[in-house]
């Protein structure tokens, strides 16, 4: 009778993964790799990714700028708003002084600009303009 060696990974050695990841790669960093990984799961859907895009290359927008830029009308886009928000990728703020008291506005956040900061970067080698 041969015996069966297949090796199993334990959720306690994952969770031990997990734990090692977070100490070296987020230690002193905002967030987890829990984080990590919710942002890039929220910047998993085309449009999400298009409307992040966009905040980073505007700073602040209008939500009613922003349907309009989606341009479907059957796109949820209260949804998906909220899908970056929780992803901390963008923050609802007040309208700028100048701005309409009545609507909602959008801004890109330290971790949004970052995440397209570095993409643009990888994917044209150069700086940001």
């Amino acid at each position: 009778m041969s015996s069966d060696s297949t090796s199993t990974t334990t959720d306690s050695d994952e969770d031990g993964l997990e734990q090692y990841v977070d100490e070296q790669l987020f230690s002193g960093s905002m967030g987890t790799l829990t984080d990590h990984i919710a942002r890039k799961a929220a910047l998993g859907d085309g449009r999400r990714y298009a409307i992040l895009y966009y905040l980073w290359d505007r700073e602040e927008v209008a939500r009613k700028e922003l349907a309009k830029a989606v341009d479907d009308p059957g796109f949820d886009l209260t949804h998906h708003l909220g899908e970056l928000v929780d992803a901390g990728l963008i923050a609802r703020v007040g309208a700028p002084e100048d701005g309409d008291g009545r609507q909602t506005f959008y801004r890109v956040t330290h971790i949004g600009r970052q995440e397209i900061t570095s993409d643009v970067q990888n994917i044209t080698g150069s700086e940001p303009q």
